[in-house]
């Protein structure tokens, strides 16, 4: 099946895929469209052999044609552009069009996903609110513009879901003091404490994009999965798409250590009444399970700053923000020296007012 590129059928204007209303919608003439709705009517389009609609669902819709030194050409305006190899979809820089420039394959075709919730203008306030009043960040952060360049991304995940079996041991202590009034003493009680359990893990996460560090992407979870819905294309419409290149085999090792660390945190949860608990023996397995290919959605702001690249992030269904902001040190230690400089003052003032009050 083909990613295409989605068109108005009233004007003819690109539409984007709108998390409010959960529908298509041209921001050219205001209709939206119910993606369902839009697929019946492309159905009906396709029955009487009408096949010059650029946003139906043809095998052979525009997708953007690469060219010999390995850009893209965008199919409704023709400018060139450059993407990475692992890109699905993007927005064409001069018209603002949703690009499509492979069709995707099985092996990279998602099985569910889990739509936007929050809007473009959502995630700019919340950018823009995590900024203000930060006065050491570099002027950049300061301009609305530049914030405005946080993007809506499709990140490609795998979902695990497995059973796992934990037994587990622990060194406990108790300890009472008390004192006769001539010695003070301390009895300290040593306990073997052992745990076991058998677990179920739904959607365990896994990020399979390298682009995306692992700390921002599971900062920023949980994610709702009661809201995963079957794949369809029309969600793309209006945002980036990565293919993953971090298969999932490769992705096992993250998802065994999760699974191992809730386990453990499980069944640490039920000791109680000790004074100190310290783990003496782990012994885990889970089963082979299940492994699902998702898309989920995050707006993320990238910048360069002094050769470091920062990252933040928004869970695009919840709402939810991490990032690291940089610091511009000039500005560091201009604030530092003026306020240095405003305490030199005041001390210097109530110096003089305290040697007048002794003269």
């Amino acid at each position: 099946m083909d990613f295409v590129q989605y068109k108005c059928p009233c004007c003819g204007a690109a539409l984007t895929f709108s998390p409010g209303s959960q529908k298509l919608s041209c921001k050219s003439c205001g209709n939206s469209f119910d993606p369902k709705t839009l697929q019946q009517y492309t159905e009906d389009e396709q029955a009487t052999d009408k096949q010059d609609i650029e946003w139906n669902f043809q095998a052979d819709s525009p997708v953007a044609n690469r060219t010999d030194d390995g850009r893209y050409l965008c199919p409704s305006c023709g400018a060139e552009m450059e993407a990475d190899e692992e890109k699905v979809s993007t927005i064409c820089p001069y018209c603002d069009n949703v690009i499509v420039l492979r069709a995707a394959s099985d092996d990279f075709k998602p099985e569910v996903i889990i739509p936007f919730q929050v809007n473009s203008d959502r995630a700019e306030q919340m950018l823009e609110q995590f900024c203000k009043g930060k006065r050491l960040l570099p002027k950049n952060f300061r301009n609305r513009s530049y914030l405005k360049n946080i993007k809506g991304y499709y990140v490609p995940y795998w979902l695990f879901d497995s059973k796992a079996s934990a037994e587990m041991s622990f060194h406990g202590t108790k300890t009472r003091a008390w004192s006769d009034g001539d010695y003070d003493y301390v009895d300290t009680s040593f306990y073997l404490i052992r745990r076991a359990g058998t677990m179920e893990f739904y959607h365990i996460p896994v990020d399979g994009s390298t682009k995306m560090e692992d700390e921002t992407t599971e900062s920023i979870e949980p994610f709702d999965y009661r809201q995963l819905t079957g794949f369809d294309p029309s969600y793309l419409a209006g945002y980036e798409t990565d293919r993953h290149d971090v298969s999932s085999d490769q992705a096992k090792k993250r998802a065994n250590e999760r699974l191992c660390r809730s386990a453990e945190d499980a069944l640490y949860s039920t000791i109680h009444g000790y004074d100190t608990v310290n783990i003496r023996r782990s012994n885990l397995s889970s089963k082979k399970g299940k492994v699902t290919y998702a898309l989920l959605p995050v707006w993320l702001f990238e910048t360069v700053y002094h050769g470091k690249t920062y990252q933040f992030a928004i869970n695009g269904q919840t709402g939810k923000m991490v990032g690291e902001l940089p610091i511009d040190y000039h500005a560091f230690w201009k604030y530092l020296f003026g306020m240095t400089g405003i305490g030199t003052l005041i001390l210097s003032v109530l110096g003089i007012i305290f040697l007048g009050g002794v003269f």
